[in-house]
């Protein structure tokens, strides 16, 4: 059977598909956004003047993907550009009830497309996958939810710790999932034929939450894999003598939830020079929290995605102690760029004991002993380095694209 990947944003539906077009596998992309040379968006932007074109490319790009095929690609613009200008516009909650509306509404959507050209297997991802699964329609179909975030359930009393030590981080950066969200969660884990999670974390999570019968059976670890042509090297680090600063980075949203506390409080305790810090991503969590920072870290907010891999390589250490993930991409990506790793076990599959440390809980004494261990320790930084390198050769796109084909060949589709 044909595979047809359908979410109206991104998360890695894009490598889902890519994998599967390498495969010979892939039916369509359904998406909302999708940039490539020919696209007629990009035609509109390129016909404006510098002065706007020039903005309008650099964000369009973010939809782009080397290698996909634009035939295979089904762009539908009305499924999500009216939530994504609402979020710009600062309308938290328009933004969210678009989103859930033009979600159902692209599922229906979807549906109606396998009911034309199936039956065919339908890849879909949590939030956006419950009108396609349940629709009549798509009753032949073989459904593949790809779940990529811990059970709600279990960010929310996660969310509660935080707020007993760190309640004034949290700000709308990291909200509460509400009884519709968490009844649509289980709707789609029901509707599911296979859930295919990105760390045993996420499996662990909907075994411990999720009252849906037999839920446990239908769970798949699937790792994700990172961009090698994008943050590979086959360069060695260079060795950092002492006593030249460790330059650490944090990447990814800037919130409660992934931790960044724990990071800015463990870099506060170490001795001034020693190190360097570099928060990467966007903001969101209340600014008076980091005021006190300002100073001492290099705020850098969002960039385009093809700017972080040299931004990587100009650091030697990942931290990112998150409270409650899917998998998160960011560590293979920084251990094939050569940095050596400080997570979480939360924050997805990542670091080994060779080539990082994986902490049990976020705190940031965890974080800042791990830390200084690495600013004490340059022989071990380095291995850490190297192992980084060698390990994420294992999670990189073939190897995704390999897992796909064991996994669809396992379920006889």
């Amino acid at each position: 059977m044909q595979v047809a990947v359908f979410h109206p944003g991104t998360q890695h539906s894009r490598q889902t598909a890519l994998a599967l077009q390498q495969l010979g596998r892939l039916a369509f992309l359904a998406t909302g956004l999708f940039d490539h040379p020919g696209s007629r968006i990009r035609r509109m932007t390129s016909a404006l003047p510098g002065a706007l074109s020039a903005p309008l490319r650099a964000e369009l790009s973010r939809f782009a993907s080397r290698g996909l095929d634009p035939a295979k690609v089904r762009a539908m613009a009305r499924y999500e550009l009216p939530e994504r200008i609402a979020s710009r516009l600062g309308a938290t909650e328009l933004a969210i009830r678009l989103d859930a509306a033009l979600n159902a509404a692209f599922g229906r959507k979807v549906a109606g497309m396998a009911a034309r050209e199936g039956p065919m297997v339908l890849w879909g991802y949590d939030g956006s996958s419950e009108t396609a699964f349940e629709d009549p329609r798509a009753a032949d179909c073989y459904k593949i939810l790809d779940r990529t975030m811990a059970d709600s359930r279990s960010w929310n009393e996660e969310r509660e710790r935080i707020a007993e030590t760190h309640g004034d981080w949290l700000g709308k950066g990291s909200p509460a999932w509400g009884v519709n969200k968490i009844a649509m969660d289980d709707a789609e884990f029901t509707a599911a034929d296979k859930i295919v999670c990105g760390s045993p974390f996420v499996m662990d999570t909907i075994r411990t939450y999720s009252q849906v019968e037999g839920v446990a059976d239908k769970l798949e670890l699937l790792p994700y894999g990172f961009d090698a042509a994008l943050f590979g090297s086959d360069v060695e680090p260079a060795y950092l003598p002492e006593p030249e600063p460790l330059r650490f980075l944090f990447a990814g949203q800037v919130s409660a939830r992934k931790g960044v506390q724990h990071v800015l409080e463990a870099f506060d305790k170490l001795p001034k020079g020693s190190a360097r810090l570099t928060l990467l991503g966007q903001v969101a969590m209340p600014g008076h929290s980091l005021a006190r920072y300002r100073d001492t870290v290099d705020i850098v907010g969002a960039v385009p995605r093809a700017q972080v891999p040299a931004i990587m390589r100009e650091h030697h250490a990942l931290v990112f102690p998150s409270h409650n993930e899917g998998s998160a991409l960011v560590l293979p990506e920084a251990m094939a760029s050569g940095l050596a790793i400080i997570q979480t076990a939360a924050a997805g599959l990542g670091a080994s004991d060779r080539s990082g440390f994986v902490l049990g809980r976020p705190d940031a004494g965890g974080v800042e002993e791990a830390m200084a261990t690495l600013i004490a320790n340059r022989d071990l930084l380095h291995s850490m380095r190297l192992a980084a390198i060698d390990e994420a050769r294992l999670r990189n796109a073939d190897s995704y694209r390999d897992s796909i084909a064991a996994l669809l060949e396992k379920l006889g589709l």
